[in-house]
């Protein structure tokens, strides 16, 4: 194809079916002969339920037993949990079983092959997308060779009495005319008195089992078992009554349609990788509400947690569902470009719970809002006695999630959030980056002391370049959104300058001689740490600085990162390859964030990359992953006022990269990567009013359902002033001398460094 054909624009509509790449459905399929351990036994979820398949335990969304650090998952007994003698969970040696995961269809099937011919048994279960209160039991009965009625009877395993919840005794309940046992109960433990009065209430309705026969006139025939775990007898009738009317799994299959239309990424011409993705995307929105369902719950989404919904359930094992970090940084990123409504959702889980924020932050003698480390049903502090020090130190999650919700409004521009949720947010948690950091007369500069960065192998540290420049970052959110929302936050002309000054007055560590930072004072170059810290000044923070600095920083801190850290490590240095252009280093980086941590045979995610279990479903490693291929080789990124994608590249040993919804101002489009064309998709939900397109420095007509091609960079750009009713988000500076902020003069040649890709940093210059 010729140079001018390859940039030239295809005015000619483009069906969105026609374009959309749905690979090897086969790559969706993951199969075995027998059941492996718990810890890489696959999680089926709708963001409502979730359950470890033929595991005892069922995690609802919000609700959680036990005090403070020993907050946990409630564990609701299994009574979905139904198997086939033949095939069941305690059987050693299981003759004729096959036990399938599909991915597309968010089910799990077993199958079972009568030795002799004579018939074939299939047991499907799934948490239905859309009756999201519900588990699904179908079983099909075919007829093969035999000539007589076949029977089959199936065992329910719900495991033992919850020790987090106390039910009464079961009863029956009647609905519309079909006989359910109802078991109702609270949890035993409210996780913080000030801000949880009472258990929450749970209720299961769950079909008795009846034997189940194929008489001789049919050759197969299907059976189906609904179970309802729900708040209320209310709620869990509701949910029988309109399953009861209505196709049950067609409702369930469109929602898993739309799923797979925003996070079917996919690539050719390597099938194990492109299994990879799959499983990835899988696992990591399984965990995520549905766009449709038939939700009447008055439970707000409660967040993820690193082993996602369906684990936690057990105090002091994989992370007892607690969110951390790990939501707003490592898993928020891509569902943001693909999911931005539940990225809505994850943001609003920590304003639903910003009280106990206030009150950390009076206690530790600080203003505004302190988010803690980690945090359940109330938003207090849950991380366990073991771990003392992530509470006292790790402050940097309170700007983390500012970060997210700042990343959220570059990608949405959603005025009416930024009203109801996102200005006191980013106010509040300013204040307490404002007043949590300390003036340094002899440098005339801010600092942060007695912290600790992502490397959580030191704490107590000072002026960590991550905690500093996401801060900074916060601090400048926090000035924009007391000018937009002045009269909804209380917010004063002081407050605006005060979080202004603070940010750009911030220290920023930087070794000349060796040209790198320093991951906080007083650090030996050689000092072993956990995993990616200053690593992430370049991505995500986007910390413009010289390349031989961010090739000297992915250097110097690849050699000295635990060998058995997490996977987002070297998800983000790939990423930092990339944009150097070391295409080999980033391949071997790219191979080490995934291949060790997958788990044969459903490729579930682990924590650990030595071999040993870690924590199940780890879809922290699934976020990072996903970021270094949308960030990484897809080139994309998301500024204040525009999308950029440049330079797009296949993922290694493929042929193609689809990725089938990126979702920018309203817009919706795909990137089509292929060997010799890059194809920008506009979907027909495109308001073309809102943005404008520049491919390859050329603007171009936005039409809906038109294709772009382009050879280097294509940028769509929001239609608009760059500012909002007078306030605009300025630009964050860092290494301004508190003497030099009101002097344009001095500022101007300071500014000589771009931070977040179009914004005028300074580097302080400190040696060691």
């Amino acid at each position: 194809m010729s140079h001018s054909n390859r940039i030239a624009i295809l005015m000619v509509a483009v069906a969105i079916g026609t374009t959309a790449v749905s690979g090897n459905d086969a790559n969706f399929l993951f199969t075995a002969n027998r059941l492996p351990a718990k810890a890489v036994t696959p999680t089926l979820a709708n963001g409502n339920i979730a359950f470890v398949v033929y595991g005892d335990a069922v995690h609802m969304n919000g609700v959680y037993n036990g005090q403070h650090g020993l907050s946990h998952r409630a564990r609701i007994p299994n009574y979905a949990n139904l198997q086939m003698p033949y095939c069941a969970s305690s059987n050693a040696e299981p003759t004729g079983c096959s036990y399938q995961l599909d991915m597309k269809n968010n089910m799990f099937r077993t199958v079972y092959e009568d030795p002799n011919g004579s018939f074939r048994i299939v047991h499907d279960v799934y948490p239905n997308r859309y009756f999201d209160k519900a588990i699904v039991n179908k079983v099909r009965i075919q007829r093969l060779n035999s000539q007589s009625a076949i029977t089959l009877n199936l065992d329910r395993r719900e495991g033992l009495p919850s020790v987090d919840v106390t039910f009464g005794l079961p009863q029956m309940a009647d609905v519309d005319g079909e006989i359910f046992n109802r078991l109702c109960g609270q949890t035993n433990q409210v996780e913080d008195s000030r801000y949880q009065q009472y258990g929450h209430d749970v209720c299961v309705y769950y079909p008795s089992l009846r034997q189940m026969t194929l008489t001789v006139d049919k050759t197969a025939e299907e059976f189906t078992f609904f179970t309802v775990f729900a708040h209320s007898t209310i709620e869990a009738e509701t949910e029988l009554r309109s399953m009861k009317r209505t196709n049950v799994e067609s409702f369930h299959l469109r929602e898993m349609e739309r799923v797979w239309e925003r996070y079917g990424i996919t690539v050719e011409g390597n099938d194990n990788l492109d299994r990879v993705l799959k499983a990835s995307s899988f696992y990591l929105s399984s965990s995520l509400p549905s766009t449709y369902t038939n939700q009447i719950s008055s439970y707000p989404f409660y967040g993820l947690s690193p082993s996602g919904l369906g684990r936690g359930g057990e105090e002091l094992k994989e992370y007892q569902g607690h969110s951390f970090w790990d939501t707003e940084i490592w898993m928020y990123p891509p569902i943001l470009l693909m999911d931005p409504q539940n990225a809505r959702k994850l943001l609003r889980y920590r304003t639903v719970v910003h009280q106990a924020a206030v009150d950390i932050a009076k206690k530790n003698g600080y203003e505004g809002w302190q988010f803690p480390w980690e945090s359940a049903f109330t938003g207090t502090e849950t991380t366990p006695e073991c771990c003392p020090e992530v509470v006292e130190y790790q402050h940097h999650i309170t700007a983390d999630i500012a970060f997210a919700a700042r990343q959220y409004f570059y990608a949405t521009e959603d005025l009416d959030w930024m009203r109801t949720e996102g200005c006191r947010l980013a106010y509040e948690t300013a204040k307490f980056w404002s007043s949590r950091a300390e003036y340094n007369n002899a440098t005339d500069l801010y600092e942060i002391h007695r912290i600790m960065g992502p490397d959580e192998d030191h704490h107590n540290v000072s002026n960590n370049p991550f905690t500093n420049v996401v801060a900074a970052h916060n601090l400048m959110f926090g000035e924009f959104a007391s000018c937009l929302c002045e009269g909804i936050v209380g917010a004063t002309k002081e407050d605006r300058a005060q979080f202004a000054e603070v940010g750009r007055g911030m220290t920023l560590l930087y070794d000349k001689e060796k040209d790198f930072f320093p991951q906080f004072e007083g650090y030996v170059q050689g000092t072993l740490i956990k995993q990616a810290d200053v690593v992430l000044l370049g991505y995500p923070l986007e910390f413009q600085m010289e390349n031989s600095t961010k090739a000297n920083n992915l250097e110097i801190y690849s050699r000295v990162t635990r060998s058995n850290g997490p996977a987002m490590t070297w998800a983000m240095h790939t990423i930092g390859h990339l944009e150097l252009g070391q295409l080999q280093e980033a391949e071997q980086m790219f191979t080490k964030s995934y291949q060790q941590y997958m788990r044969a045979p459903y490729n579930v995610w682990s924590e650990n990359g030595d071999g040993t279990d870690g924590a199940g479903n780890f879809i922290t490693g699934a976020g990072g992953f996903l970021q270094s291929i949308i960030f990484g080789y897809a080139g994309i990124r998301l500024h204040n006022g525009q999308i950029v994608i440049t330079k797009p590249l296949l993922l290694p040993s493929t042929s193609r990269l689809y990725i089938p919804e990126i979702n920018y101002l309203g817009t919706k489009f795909y990137l089509d990567v292929k060997n010799n064309n890059i194809t920008l998709g506009l979907k027909h939900e495109l308001n073309t009013a809102d943005v404008q397109i520049i491919v390859d420095n050329e603007e171009r007509t936005v039409c809906d359902s038109c294709a772009v091609s382009f050879k280097d960079q294509v940028v769509i750009r929001a239609n608009r002033p760059s500012h909002f009713n007078g306030c605009q988000l300025k630009e964050t500076t860092i290494g301004i001398k508190v003497a030099d902020q009101n002097n344009a003069g001095h500022m101007t040649r300071l500014a000589s460094i771009l931070f977040v890709g179009f914004l005028p940093i300074f580097a302080l210059q400190k040696f060691l």
